[in-house]
């Protein structure tokens, strides 16, 4: 335990230096954006994430903060009952891992996010056969990693439109799959 905490204290230093060092080239930026997810149903919401710059290279590694909230308000049912009235959501945090490969008008971003999936279900739980009738809640929480890539068009300096994609490389029993969206960026640049 005491190797695992000195290892994450010299990667908290050692990103934090190079961040504040890298910001004379490349600047952080904060990306929200509208997505599509799921496997076994189609799921509707949002995500947001924050990015920062590992060096001042034009072609740079990244890390990325974001959270990512999606829906779906479909009825689900069991041979025996039926939950009704539900919400179904799933909450991605994750820390993503990147390399941002950029060129004039272009950025195309490659990450491997790693975090938790969360899935929460709320509803009302009804058996017509049995006179059944009682609220649901469930809460669950899984390991999620995949792939991320985002190509994304500069408007001008400071802005950016572009396209979102995760495909999960681990399957739980959430099916928090994969996703797409579209987004728009802004930087952040930060004065010396």
């Amino acid at each position: 335990m005491y190797f695992i905490n000195k290892v994450i204290l010299a990667l908290v230093l050692c990103v934090s230096s190079t961040t504040l060092w890298c910001q004379k080239t490349n600047s952080n930026n904060l990306e929200i954006g509208v997505l599509a997810a799921g496997d076994e149903a189609l799921y509707y919401g949002g995500y947001s994430k924050y990015t920062t710059p590992l060096s001042q290279n034009k072609h740079h590694f990244t890390l990325a903060f974001s959270i990512v909230a999606y829906f779906d308000f479909k009825g689900e049912s069991e041979p025996n009952a039926t939950l009704k009235n539900d919400i179904d959501m799933r909450l991605l945090p994750t820390i993503n891992f990147g390399y941002s490969l950029n060129f004039n008008s272009v950025q195309i971003n490659f990450e491997v996010p790693v975090g938790a999936s969360i899935a929460i279900t709320k509803g009302t739980l009804i058996n017509k056969k049995i006179g059944f009738k009682k609220t649901y809640s469930n809460t669950e929480t899984f390991f999620n990693y995949g792939l991320s890539f985002s190509p994304k068009y500069k408007l001008n300096s400071s802005n950016s439109i572009g396209i979102y994609s995760f495909i999960p490389l681990v399957s739980d029993k959430a099916q928090s799959g994969y996703q797409i969206g579209i987004g728009w960026t802004k930087n952040i640049s930060v004065k010396n």
